[in-house]
Order: C-alpha cells, then structure tokens, then sequence
C-alpha cells in the first residue's frame, strides 16, 4: 500500500499545483524492473484501484467517479432524506449549530439524537462526536466541526466508517455554509481526503462515499473539482501502463459477442433500485415489471467519442445528462440496434425542433402519446445518457441547434430546449448525441 499512497500523493499534488512544470506535463511513464514485489504491486493498485476514473452522470445532477476501491458520488438533494450506514454533520465546535442543513439533521434525526450529542460534547474535546441515526435512515451520524481541515475531517470519518465496518457515508459540502470556507477548496479537500485514505489503507467494507450538496451552483464547483483529476488519467495526460485501457463500463455483463444484449437487472441490484427510484419520483402509480441494462458495444463507443470531443470544446461544464424517453414496442429493437433516429423526428413531437426528444421527468414520457401500450398492456420506456452540452431554446421547423453567434453560423448550441432556465425537454439533432442505457417495461 505504501506505493499506493505514494501514487495517489503525486496525482493529487499535479491537480493541485501551479507550477510551470506540471502545468506543460502530460505523460509519466513509470519503469518498473521485470519480476520485483514493486512492479507486482503497481500492477494490483492500477487493476484494483486505477487511481481516480472517470466522471459520468448516473442521473441528472448525480456524479460519480472511482477513486481507487470507492465510488464517489456528488449530488444535488437533501440529505436528510438519504439512506446510507453513516450521515455526516458538519456543525461547531460547541456541536450544537442550529442553522442550515445542521439544523435539518439535528431536526430529522429527533430530539434523543440532540441530547445525546450534547452529552457527548460535554465529554471533553474531541475532533467528531458520533451519535445513533435517530428518525434519519442511517445508523450513525458523526458530527464534525465545519472549522476544521476539511482534507483531514473527510480522512478522518472515513477511517471510524472502515472501523465500524460501514460501506456507505452520505457527507454535506463540509464549511461551505456557517464556517464560510471557499467551496472551490472544499470540493478540491473532500477529494483529497478520500485519496488520502485509499492511499493509506485497504478500504475494507467501505465501497460508496457521497457528498450531498443543497444549493446547485455547487455542483458544478465539484464537477469541476472531479474533472481535473480525471484529465490526469486522460489520453492527453496518461500515467503509462500496458492492459490497463477498457472499451465498455466495467459494470457491464459478458456479451458472449452478441451486439446488441439486454441484461436484466434483479430487483435486489443497488442499480436496480437507483433506476426504479428516479422512475418513481415521478410514476409512482406505474408497476415495472423489468428493467433491462442494453449493451451496445459500437453505439457506446461512438457516444463516448463525441462526449470526449464535447467536454474538450466546451470545458468544464456539465455536457452530459440522464434523461427519458418513451416509444413504442416496435421501436425498441431498432433503438437497441442502432440507437436513435431522426428521421422519426415529429412521431411524437416536432414543437422545438425536428431532432429527438427527451424528458427530464419520467411522467412525461410515460404518456401514452409517447410510450403506447402494446396489445399487452405493456410500455416501454428508456433511461438515455444524453450530450445536452450548450443548449438554446429550440421551435418548430429547426433541422439543427441555432449558431452561438450569427456572425459564426458555423458554431453551433449541442442542443435545444423548452425553457432555457427551467428545462424540462431536450432535442438532439446527432444521432450519437444520445445512447439508450436502460430500459423500463412497465403498465399502468
């Protein structure tokens, strides 16, 4: 473990550095001699951990990447309506903030969870109190001092939530609100911290760790955060090792070659019940009666590759977003073979444009002018990784986004919407734009 940590150090001192050298730096290559313990090691801490992934969206305004062994998340929502072994509150020194996202803990959890936090506090100094969940959906909560080192605070929970033998942890944005620390450096701290211990430590039970963020405007700070870290390992900035390269998510089931495959997922699943819950939020008077991961090894590729091109040309800014989108029975195998087409554009809908369209909430797409039961009773649904990028607002008749600038005709918005401000449809107009990752059968 101690190259792991080595490791992780120097990527988290090249994302954080200003220095002229590490700013031109874009490939180090580590020799390591044939047959040594070091070369064995670095070989397991790159197919065990591959240091920090890649960022992708699992639904809109949910972020994830791996850091070594861990799943981080970052999302926008309220924590004291997550279900995790551990919810973590960031409060003062005195352990009784009764502001913020503190206050709603402290209120969620009950009032036995509030006396029992004083009583602790009232112990002597200490760094974190941990108390029981109370009414809250967790087993413990810790509650730390928001002043504090957030890098050292993030490293710290981690470690009681390994000893404990917990496997998830639900953080806030840590300082950003009474202690007014700069969220920038908070976001940079938090990931820091995570790093830190999968540097040091085998992770042991602990698998998710994720931040929940109240105000929005900070999910982009953390974006951000999580996408320069992610440039290191990317192919203009590459630590060189053979066989470490993988075409398709890890997560996906073995294809035995068939192009497309539908895997489907059992209800016990943790991505089971993610996809279920984002479809419920919003069709809880639905019944699903599957829900079926598509594989499609070219159509993934070739998504991907216009995502790599979109994030370079627009920067760090969020381009990619989970989405619905509801048809037909016999559209279903067409979209797993080839994806979407726009040459059904006005199917459905032509109203902002003549691309594809799809729908924020999943209630929209459930609408039988959308999803038509089939003969069955049954209709069919997808949950699509969709390239929003830069979006304006689309209407009728448009073949393509409108120009940016109409002195540049040729640069183009990636994409269209209903309402610039409060979205609730997107319209793509390059097939590629969108790749049809679940699929929901369901009745009403």
């Amino acid at each position: 473990m101690e190259l792991e940590g080595y490791f992780i150090r120097y990527v988290d001192v090249m994302a954080n550095s200003s220095d002229e050298d590490f700013l031109h730096l874009r490939s180090l290559t580590l020799v390591i001699a044939d047959g040594s313990e070091i070369q064995e090691e670095t070989q397991s801490l790159v197919a065990r951990n591959g240091i920090f992934g890649t960022v992708c969206s699992t639904w809109v305004g949910t972020y994830e990447m791996k850091i070594g062994a861990i799943t981080f998340q970052v999302a926008t929502g309220d924590i004291t309506k997550e279900r995790a072994d551990v919810i973590v509150n960031s409060t003062t020194r005195t352990f009784n903030l009764k502001s913020g996202v503190s206050k709603a803990i402290l209120e969620g959890a009950g009032p036995a969870v509030e006396n029992e936090c004083a009583v602790r506090a009232a112990q002597g100094h200490q760094d974190f109190i941990v108390t029981r969940g109370g009414h809250l959906m967790c087993r413990r909560i810790i509650h730390v001092i928001g002043d504090n080192n957030v890098r050292k605070t993030v490293y710290d929970v981690l470690q009681e939530c390994k000893k404990r033998q917990y496997a998830s942890v639900c953080l806030p944005a840590i300082g950003t609100g009474n202690a007014g620390k700069n969220p920038a450096t908070v976001a940079d701290d938090t990931i820091n911290g995570v790093g830190d211990f999968v540097g040091k430590h085998s992770t042991g039970s602990l698998k998710i760790v994720k931040v929940v963020i109240l105000l929005p405007h900070l999910l982009n700070v953390f974006y951000n955060s999580m996408k320069k870290r992610e440039s290191l390992m990317s192919p203009t900035f590459q630590f060189t090792f053979s066989g470490t390269a993988s075409d398709v998510p890890e997560h996906w089931s073995d294809m035995n070659q068939q192009q497309p495959c539908l895997v489907q997922l059992q209800p016990r699943l943790s991505e089971y019940k993610t996809v279920m819950g984002k479809f419920n939020q919003t069709c809880h008077s639905y019944t699903i009666e599957k829900i079926e991961r598509v594989q499609n090894t070219l159509l993934w590729k070739s998504y991907q590759l216009k995502k790599s091109h979109m994030d370079a040309k627009n920067g760090h800014i969020i381009n990619e977003k989970l989405l619905f989108h509801g048809t037909d029975a016999g559209s279903v195998p067409h979209i797993n073979q080839h994806g979407f087409n726009r040459s059904y554009a006005g199917k459905n809908a032509a109203a902002y444009g003549k691309g594809t369209y799809f729908a924020v909430d999943a209630c929209y797409s459930a609408n039988d002018a959308f999803s038509k039961p089939d003969e069955n009773g049954r209709k069919h649904m997808y949950v699509v990784r969709v390239l929003t990028g830069l979006y304006a607002r689309g209407h009728a008749g448009l073949l393509a986004p409108p120009a940016k600038n109409p002195e540049n005709p040729t640069e183009l918005y990636d994409s269209v919407t209903d309402d610039k401000h409060h979205p609730q449809i997107f319209v793509v107009f390059s097939d590629d734009h969108a790749y049809p990752e679940y699929l929901i059968t369901f009745r009403c």
